[in-house]
């Protein structure tokens, strides 16, 4: 089979061999996917990365894994070799008497530094073993070193563990490739008090050791005299990158070197994927716990994080966002900075919204409407609510349930809805702010368009090439037309998904009008009359376990649809994913309480012609209102669903860890019989796939709930801030204590979340100005209290917006059983021939009605359209006038701080600076060489 051609970054193609490089490019294999930009040295003919002294140690001999070993001096050539026998060492090239060091974060000699760990067992399938031997052969000719843990040393006695070091100069190649920004001058433009990183807790700072402020920019490594400690490349320097930035670096060489000449057989993943190996981590600094007491007991990084941020006791603490982007990365950073201002930013929300509730409270013996349903009113005959079962039940059986509802529906929930809408307009424009700051503060502010490199996957399946007008090489892409054609068939999947999901929800309404109907052929006359509240009750938990069950299956479609998108970029394939799994969840969990906020209760017909899709009829809404079943709705599903995430967090990854490393323990410890670090990491629950999805997830379908329907659940902020002050330090400590070490990987900004924060905020206003004018009784209530009506009927509330039917007009289907209907109101019902029904309908007593016209009975009167115009007008004005006020704060406030703009032309200015030096500095050495030529 043909090689693959070799892949560079951003399409740069293979240079020719160079002297002392006879086995081809550095650092692909034949047909390895490399790197966008320049190409890291050449090897040495022995196939390994040249070393420095101070790295100078016993190698893996992959071609003689057990029997060879060669050591290399300072300059690359090989040192005497050294031929030992096998029973005298193992395949760590160390005698079998020497164990590793418990806590070492080093290879055997005590220098080299652990970047990345593979952890694999031995196989039966040769196959599975000469992949994992061409990969180990294809990254020492990349230039990786690797040192590999007998089985012996661990505690299960089958797993392998191949420890990877990336060497000095291999770094400072890889670090001028990737851009990465290293520090150049101490910040001298004075931040502003106000620009502090604000925080949910900050009572009282975390004991974590603040980071300098400096001027940074891309490391390239003459860089001599320009970066700050940086003391050339001549001069190995093992801690001037962090971890954080070497197991980047490695991460990418793993990501991309090939072990075999398929076109697929690139990449750790799908090793991984193959069971070739069962894990690859960076490690943890160490333990999370420290063995010492009182002020001085913090050993490494993972300590100082855990007691100073992950630890339960730490809640009140503020966060310490640049050490955890030291220890994990700018996007696990971000996320932690955005879920602490979010956070934050719900305080205010909590507290008004916990003002209204209680004035509802407070006010709720006032109210005209429950107390004339409670009182005067109350005696009223109402129609049966289901067919035949159902008899005819007083007003006065809602008089509890009237209550509560205005404890949701009262004057101040208009209030309250304008202010979230403004709150939410206020959130996006301090994070646009905030984003802003953290992007100039971490160098990622042109992270996706200067920095990021091609997925590997892209690269390898692409079939066309074309020349980048920016860089000028040529490079893997993909025809507008197949792009089209991929986006369009998985558009066409998703839709059908959504229908499935929709199929879902109208599964749950059948459920829901089918228990009203049994519940209403109970004997026990209370259960009847709670037949709402237990149907809404049960559908809502139905509806948690259905959206809990479908979401792993949409997960892996989605991906699934993603990957055959194939997309150049990890942002862009996390966009569409994100985008994608979003709208699946949006009709999960959102489905059901559209349903009661914008349709039950609209679609019945009348008593003597009621509307019955599935055999049943509709069901209806309290006379009331649905407004108390949309507000149990969301505190089930809300309240449930993070309850249930919460439970999930803590409990599954600390059963997954204890299961590991029981099952791995065969041995007993001893001092000779240590549990390794890497070990130890290696029990630790693997980081989730698709990185912090799930965490944002959760997060923006809460963010749904607070902005969405806060008109009907003015809780929703306060039950949100509780769940975030326990999520802020639940996700540490999972990050810490329970989760292997992630790469560090980097992003710019929240990605598509935040462009689906924006979307929600804007729809926001527009459902819960529905929720009042549709599902609340604000409006009509309003058109009673502030118009003619009151004096010109002289009607109490009650009787004005109720409609009056006659029970000779009741249709065979609709009829109550003389079983159910003579059971209490028989006497009552036969002397007056009448019931009542929520609706504006004309009576029989009406002046208009007419025995003989049935187009006179029973239609809609001119006041249901009034109240109707008055509905749509409300929900016109209202939009307006907040999406108005709204965009007058965007324009108000701008995106970029006044300090931040000063500070970024600041590190332009000097960006400018340095490559002027480099370039004089470039011109001097030529000038050097040129005369050293001529003498």
């Amino acid at each position: 089979m043909a090689t693959p051609p070799a892949l560079g970054f951003e399409g740069v193609e293979n240079m020719a061999e160079s002297e002392g490089n006879a086995g081809g490019v550095y650092p692909r294999l034949s047909g390895s996917i490399g790197f966008e930009g320049v190409s890291p040295p050449p090897p040495t003919a022995e196939g390994n990365q040249p070393m420095d002294s101070s790295e100078s140690s016993y190698l893996v001999n992959n071609d003689k894994p057990s029997s060879s070993y060669k050591r290399y001096n300072s300059d690359g050539t090989a040192a005497d070799a050294v031929e030992l026998a096998i029973d005298e060492f193992d395949e760590g090239g160390k005698n079998r008497n020497d164990t590793p060091d418990r806590n070492t974060l080093t290879f055997r000699d005590g220098e080299r530094i652990i970047d990345y760990v593979l952890a694999y067992s031995e196989s039966s399938e040769a196959d599975q073993n000469a992949k994992r031997d061409s990969f180990h052969k294809a990254l020492k000719e990349e230039g990786l070193q690797l040192e590999i843990e007998d089985k012996k040393y661990s505690q299960d006695l089958e797993t392998f563990f191949c420890k990877v070091h990336m060497p000095w100069k291999m770094c400072l190649e890889y670090a001028e490739l990737f851009k990465i920004k290293m520090p150049i001058q101490k910040n001298d433009v004075d931040e502003p008090m106000t620009a502090q990183c604000c925080t949910p807790f900050a009572m009282c700072r975390p004991n974590v050791e603040e980071e300098e402020d400096y001027f940074t920019s891309p490391f390239y490594k003459d860089g001599t005299d320009l970066f700050i400690d940086y003391q050339g490349p001549d001069v190995p320097q093992p801690n001037f990158f962090t971890p954080a930035q070497r197991s980047r670096m490695v991460h990418e060489v793993l990501l991309r070197t090939r072990y075999g000449d398929e076109q697929q057989q690139f990449g750790i993943k799908r090793l991984v994927s193959q069971g070739v190996y069962t894990s690859f981590f960076p490690l943890h600094s160490g333990s999370y716990k420290s063995e010492k007491l009182g002020v001085d007991r913090i050993e490494n990084k993972r300590q100082e994080l855990f007691y100073e941020w992950a630890r339960p006791g730490a809640f009140m603490k503020e966060q310490p966002y640049d050490a955890i982007r030291e220890y994990f990365g700018e996007k696990v950073a971000i996320y932690f900075s955005w879920l602490g201002f979010y956070t934050l930013m719900l305080v205010p929300a909590s507290i008004v919204g916990l003002i209204v509730f209680i004035y509802g409270l407070a006010t709720m013996s006032t109210d005209p409407t429950s107390n004339e349903i409670c009182g005067k009113d109350g005696d009223l005959i109402m129609c049966p609510q289901c067919d035949e079962l159902c008899t005819y039940w007083r007003l006065n059986t809602s008089c509890l349930y009237s209550r509560v509802t205005y404890t949701v529906d009262n004057p101040a929930t208009i209030f309250f809805t304008i202010f979230m809408a403004l709150w939410a307009t206020f959130f996006m424009e301090f994070w646009k702010r905030q984003q802003a700051r953290i992007q100039y503060d971490w160098d990622v502010a042109d992270y996706e368009e200067a920095e990021q490199s091609m997925r590997p996957e892209f690269q390898a399946n692409a079939q066309n090439k074309k020349k980048n007008p920016i860089t000028h090489d040529y490079e893997p892409y993909m025809t507008m037309w197949e792009r089209g054609l991929r986006i369009m068939s998985s558009l066409m999947f998703i839709f059908f998904l959504l229908l499935v999901v929709l199929a879902a929800i109208l599964a749950i309404i059948i459920y829901r009008i089918f228990v009203v109907v049994l519940i209403y052929n109970s004997p026990d006359q209370l259960i009847k009359s709670q037949a709402s509240l237990i149907t809404t009750v049960t559908a809502a938990c139905l509806s948690v376990i259905v959206i809990t069950l479908l979401n792993k299956v949409y997960e892996k479609i989605a991906v699934f649809l993603t990957d055959r998108e194939m997309w150049k970029y990890q942002t862009e394939w996390e966009d569409s994913f994100t985008v994608k799994m979003y709208l699946f969840q949006f009709a999960n969990y959102y489905g059901t309480i559209f349903y009661i906020a914008f349709i039950k209760g609209r679609i019945i017909g009348y008593p003597g012609d009621y509307i019955r899709p599935f055999y049943y009829r509709n069901e209806e809404c309290d006379p009331s209102g649905c407004l108390t079943e949309l507000a149990i709705q969301l505190a089930i599903v809300m309240v449930g669903k993070q309850a249930l995430n919460n439970f999930k967090e803590i409990v599954i990854p600390i059963l997954v860890k204890l299961f590991k490393s029981r099952k791995g323990r065969k041995k007993i410890e001893t001092d000779d019989d240590k549990y390794t670090s890497w070990e130890r990491d290696y029990d630790l629950v693997d980081f989730p796939v698709h990185g912090l999805y799930e965490e944002y997830l959760e997060m923006v379908i809460q963010y749904g709930f607070v902005t969405l329907f806060v008109a009907a659940f003015p809780l929703a902020p306060f039950f949100a801030l509780l769940n975030n002050i326990i999520e802020v330090r639940l996700d540490a400590t999972k990050m810490i204590t329970q989760w292997k070490r992630p790469m560090a990987d980097r992003a710019q900004d929240i990605g598509t979340w935040f462009v689906i924060l924006q979307a929600i905020s804007k729809m926001a206003v527009l459902i819960n100005a529905g929720i009042i004018a549709f599902t609340s009784d604000f409006i009509q209530k309003s058109m009673y209290e502030y118009t003619d009506v009151k004096q010109d009927t002289g009607q109490s509330y009650i009787e004005w917006s109720l409609s009056t039917f006659r029970t000779s007009d009741f249709d065979n289907e609709s009829m109550p059983i003389p079983a159910f209907e003579n059971a209490t109101f028989g006497d009552t019902i036969y002397a007056n021939h009448v019931c009542r029904y929520r609706d504006f309908r004309n009576n029989p007593n009406s002046s208009t009605w007419d025995d003989s016209d049935p187009s006179t009975q029973y239609v809609l009167t001119k006041t249901y359209w009034h109240v109707l115009t008055a509905r749509l007008a409300f929900i016109l004005v209202f939009e307006h006038l907040v999406l108005g006020i709204a965009e007058l704060i965007n324009f108000l406030v701008p995106d970029v701080p006044i300090d931040v703009r000063d500070r970024t032309l600041r590190e332009k200015f000097l960006a400018k600076v340095s490559l002027h030096e480099r370039i004089k500095h470039q011109k001097e050495s030529d000038s050097a060489e040129v005369v050293g030529t001529t003498f």
